[in-house]
């Protein structure tokens, strides 16, 4: 398959009327696309002759933490979907039911923390294109910048989609704690 038939494929489902996928997703695809951007300016870097050797090294092990980084947000992005699912399954419980309430708020959170987790891993991604930028070719440095900001967009679409979560919690200690999240979120940008 060609690369462009998956993006257009992910597009498509995005552009329907199906609620997954939504923007947890999106937010969390965007991440592992700017960490595959980034893995690529790494990897081009490492293949150039006028890459010191004593770079390599350091700019090997970014390669590979940026690959745990990807795959963990592309992950999230099948979670995402998992979560609301499960979230408009406990929303059919007959309305009578003892438990329903509570399974709704725990849903609510479930939903919630995919994009929270979503947006730790896109931070710690920001964090290794920081750290690695001054040793990749300058060739391929605009590569960088487009990665760290698909990075910062995978952020705050996550922000929103906790927010969207949090509006709906009763639990005021989880409201709190996601708040906190956000606001470190957002400062990483």
């Amino acid at each position: 398959m060609e690369w462009y038939t998956a993006a257009d494929k992910f597009t498509e489902a995005l552009a329907s009327s199906n609620p997954t996928p939504g923007g947890g997703a999106a937010a969390a695809q965007t991440g592992a696309m700017g960490c595959a951007l980034a893995m690529m300016a790494v990897g081009t870097t490492l293949k150039r002759k006028a890459t010191p050797e004593e770079d390599k090294p350091f700019l090997m092990q970014s390669l590979n933490r940026l690959a745990s980084l990807k795959n963990e947000l592309k992950n999230y992005t099948k979670k995402d979907g998992e979560a609301y699912d499960a979230f408009l399954a406990v929303q059919k419980l007959p309305k009578d039911n003892a438990g329903r309430e509570n399974a709704v708020q725990d849903a609510l959170w479930q939903a919630a923390c995919v994009p929270a987790d979503a947006a730790t891993a896109a931070v710690r991604a920001l964090k290794e294109v920081e750290a690695v930028k001054e040793k990749v070719a300058s060739i391929i440095f605009s590569d960088v910048l487009c990665a760290k900001y698909l990075l910062q967009a995978a952020v705050r679409c996550a922000v929103e989609n906790i927010r969207a979560n949090q509006a709906c919690l009763k639990n005021p200690d989880r409201t709190e704690e996601l708040e906190k999240q956000i606001n470190t979120f957002l400062k990483s940008c």
